[in-house]
Formats: structure tokens, sequence, C-alpha cells
């Protein structure tokens, strides 16, 4: 393809097929939903262990959560 193409929803599509993708000439790769869940989950996880006000732990825990999310993606578009 003389244009680069882009996955979108790729949330949720096995690590097998986005690297079959990418191998196949996928230049950009949308992960804002997994990216979602994984933050989402966290606050959620975070806000339902413990009883206090204060959001900086739960804001914390997302952002390493999307952070995890990130670096599993990056090893399998990396493979």
């Amino acid at each position: 393809m003389p244009v680069p193409l882009v996955l979108h929803g790729s949330s949720g599509v096995p690590d097998d097929v986005l690297r079959a993708a990418i191998e196949a000439g996928v230049v950009k790769v949308n992960i804002g939903t997994a990216l979602n869940i994984a933050y989402t989950g966290a606050v959620r996880e975070a806000l339902a262990a413990s009883e206090t006000v204060d959001p900086r732990p739960s804001l914390t825990a997302a952002r390493a959560a999307v952070a995890d999310a990130v670096a599993q993606l990056l090893v399998v578009v990396a493979a």
C-alpha cells in the first residue's frame, strides 16, 4: 500500500493477530480502549480496597496499570 495503514479498534485483538497485521504493513495500532480498561480497573480495585478519601493512591495505581499495559503491548509489537 502506498499509504500508511491504521488498525482502529485493536483492543481485544489477539497478540498474534496484531503481530500479523504489523507484518502485513499496519504502521499505527490504536489501543485506547485497552488502556482505558487498565486505568479504570485499577482505580476501581484501589477504591474498593481502601476507605480513604484521598484519590492519589487510586490514580497512582491507574498510572501503573496503564504503564504495564503499554509495556506489554510494546513487547507484542516488537516481537
